[in-house]
């Protein structure tokens, strides 16, 4: 098997490059939006997935974030995803995890505790 492979969904194409730069041990495809999500999943069968909850059009809100973590899951149940997010509501984090997400890993990222993150993800996918 090759590298593991990583699914970057956020709208911000500056966090969208930071994280494809700076995570190592994952093929990564990116994503900004719900569509191109789906579309990136189909297309690569990523082991795990950073998910951003504020995008478009509910880029102040939550509501798409949700949206796209339930089509994701529903269409690949054992996907490992990481809702990382700068909306580090508590009720956010615990409806994250509720509806299935991994882990929640609050914005600003730190690379190295990312990199934490995805890999014991992907342990726990072994």
């Amino acid at each position: 098997m090759g590298k593991p492979k990583l699914l970057i969904v956020d709208d911000d194409q500056g966090i969208r490059s930071q994280l494809q730069w700076g995570i190592e041990g994952f093929d990564i495809a990116t994503a900004d939006s719900r569509e191109n999500a789906i579309k990136q999943l189909e297309l690569h069968q990523p082991h795990v997935v950073t998910l951003d909850l504020g995008l478009p059009p509910d880029v102040d809100g939550t509501s798409e974030g949700f949206a796209i973590l339930d089509a994701l899951l529903t269409r690949q149940p054992d996907l490992k995803v990481i809702v990382v997010s700068a909306s580090d509501k508590t009720v956010n984090s615990v409806k994250a995890l509720e509806s299935g997400a991994f882990e929640f890993y609050p914005k600003p990222v730190d690379i190295s505790s990312l990199q934490e993150v995805l890999d014991r993800a992907l342990a726990a996918i072994e």
